[in-house]
């Protein structure tokens, strides 16, 4: 039984010059494979930047048209020119009989006087 095995093993084994360039074709086609693998995710996030980049341009240029659309700010009116108060009617001294005969009362003085206090109580 032994040899039976041996012999279909032997008929299933493949040469090993073919087994290596087997292999190297595979490596070969897998390192193609990682780099094209990279370059389309580079290639998807530089979209996606400028993606980015587009969508903040749109938004800018949204809000300048909506500053330019909104309507003009109202200026408040300017202030009329100030005219000068009439100057008061000029002051006519008292016939002497009355400066003389003056009886009105002289105001009362303060019973209550405050105390002086420290500059930081002064609440």
């Amino acid at each position: 039984m032994n040899e039976a095995l041996t012999t279909q093993a032997a008929a299933q084994l493949v040469p090993a010059s073919y087994a290596e360039k087997a292999m190297a074709s595979l490596m070969q086609l897998h390192s193609e494979l990682m780099d094209e693998k990279e370059k389309r995710v580079d290639l998807f996030r530089r979209l996606m930047e400028r993606e980015q980049a587009l969508a903040e341009l749109k938004m800018y240029v949204k809000m300048l048209e909506e500053k330019m659309a909104a309507p003009p700010v109202v200026a408040a009116p300017a202030k009329p020119l100030e005219v000068p108060p009439p100057a008061p009617p000029p002051r006519v001294a008292p016939p002497p009989q009355a400066r003389t005969s003056r009886t009105a009362p002289m105001p009362p003085q303060f019973a209550h006087v405050r105390p002086r206090v420290d500059g930081w109580k002064t609440w």
